[in-house]
């Protein structure tokens, strides 16, 4: 239920507009002074403010500024008997999302409170990028292991309310399949949180995903939304649940569950629209065995459980993986080598890749700063990579970057039904990029 802060000192006007919004399922909280707006304003946080400029006590212009800067992501809409031009482009320049004039229609302003919602969440979704760790790459390959995998993933997509639990070693690229999974999903237009549970700090962890009101905890001088909020109607992505605090799993299993959580120190019940997709790199049975992992949350998350392969069992893909490393350091950088020898990819495709699919863009992105060359050689990778080129090569012509590349472009091409985009998507390059490899394959002439 949206939660609106009415500030307006005309009482009877006040209970109107109370009633009007209740009925259409807006929880309203009224204050008669610019000062009691700035107390509630701090005390809770709220989805909406309308307010009037002709306060008693402040000029409305000056508490329109505060709100907006205590809290940018609240649109505030003006509802004044002030039919003046001057105030009304004031109001907008500092911020107002609409300026409405008493009296006005029941229909006029349930619109515009509609629109300010929107409004709202388009806001909340760049605060939520903002707050994200990272920006995915795309994800690419053809082995069957990673096939079924994005397989998987595809079809998790389209089950908007139910969790996803990915599973994979480290840097096997278990973010950019959580950002699949939303890019995919009908909830591809809301934001996509990230939190990694490892990386905050254990008295932390409730106040960042759900929130805090002001005064809740030492330190807490203001309202905060947490990231289920931020996330709503679009998807949080938990990163190492794993390492979630056990005091907190049995909140995390009652959201899942459809029930309302509270901010810490709140009250209110706020119920979020979220989709929970969740990874680890652990064994998350071991620690249900050991106490350190409730069984239920478990078996709750893994309805939906997908396992990203790591790369030495997808060795095939070590090419395309390459090629579209290249590409995308050729765009930020402005130059790449156009490839590698056939002595590199043989040491490529041999090395174990401890560190998966992030350890080989890695080993591209420093084989590209350090070569002057045209083509990437053994003397650019590490030393422990290079060095399993000692291992006998097979006699036979090795297909060249270019060649696997355009056969891999080809392939995906025709999977999409030879949609543009959803080639792109898939192969993790622009749409620009795609066009260029399709027309070096000499097979499709595609137009701008």
């Amino acid at each position: 239920m949206p939660r609106v802060l009415l500030t307006e000192d005309d009482d009877d006007l006040a209970f109107a507009l109370t009633r009007l919004l209740s009925q259409h399922d807006y929880e309203v909280e009224r204050a008669a002074t610019a000062g009691q707006a700035r107390a509630l304003a701090a005390k809770a946080l709220h989805d909406l403010v309308v307010m009037d400029l002709g306060l008693p006590d402040e000029d409305g212009h000056d508490l329109l500024r505060g709100l907006l800067a205590q809290d940018p992501t609240t649109p505030v809409l003006v509802l004044t008997g002030r039919d003046e031009a001057a105030s009304a482009i004031k109001a907008l320049r500092l911020g107002a999302a609409d300026y409405l004039t008493k009296p006005v229609g029941a229909d006029t302003l349930l619109s515009s409170l509609s629109a300010a919602l929107e409004q709202s969440t388009l806001r909340r979704s760049l605060e939520a990028m903002r707050r994200q760790s990272m920006e995915g790459e795309g994800i690419v390959g053809s082995a069957p292991a990673f096939r079924r995998a994005m397989r998987e993933l595809t079809q998790a997509a389209a089950a908007v309310h139910t969790p996803v639990l990915i599973t994979g070693e480290t840097g096997t690229g278990k973010e950019l399949a959580a950002r699949f999974v939303h890019r995919a999903s009908p909830r591809k237009d809301g934001p996509f949180v990230v939190v990694n549970a490892a990386c905050l700090p254990k008295e932390l962890v409730e106040s960042e995903l759900f929130g805090h009101e002001a005064g809740s905890f030492t330190g807490a001088k203001t309202a905060h939304r947490g990231l289920f909020e931020l996330a709503s109607r679009g998807t949080l992505f938990l990163d190492e649940i794993g390492e979630l605090p056990l005091d907190l799993q049995p909140k995390l299993l009652r959201v899942l569950e459809g029930h309302p959580f509270r901010r810490v120190g709140g009250e209110r019940e706020i119920r979020a629209d979220v989709r929970i997709v969740a990874a680890t790199h652990r064994e998350l049975s071991a620690f249900v065995d050991a106490g350190r992992f409730r069984e239920d949350l478990y078996f709750r998350l893994k309805v939906l459980g997908i396992h990203l392969p790591p790369l030495r069992e997808r060795v095939a893909d070590i090419p395309l993986l390459v090629a579209c490393f290249l590409t995308k350091f050729r765009e930020s950088m402005g130059t790449a080598p156009s490839g590698c020898s056939a002595e590199v990819m043989a040491a490529l495709t041999r090395y174990r890749w401890p560190g998966n699919v992030r350890e080989l863009r890695n080993v591209i992105e420093r084989a590209i700063i350090l070569t002057p060359r045209s083509e990437i050689q053994l003397t650019d990778l590490p030393p422990e990579i290079a060095g399993y080129t000692s291992a006998p090569v097979a006699p036979a012509p090795q297909e060249s970057l270019e060649d696997t590349l355009r056969s891999r472009t080809v392939e995906a091409w025709e999977a999409s039904g030879r949609n543009l985009s959803q080639t792109a998507r898939n192969l993790g390059v622009t749409r620009v990029t795609l066009r260029s490899w399709l027309r070096k394959t000499g097979v499709y002439p595609v137009k701008d």
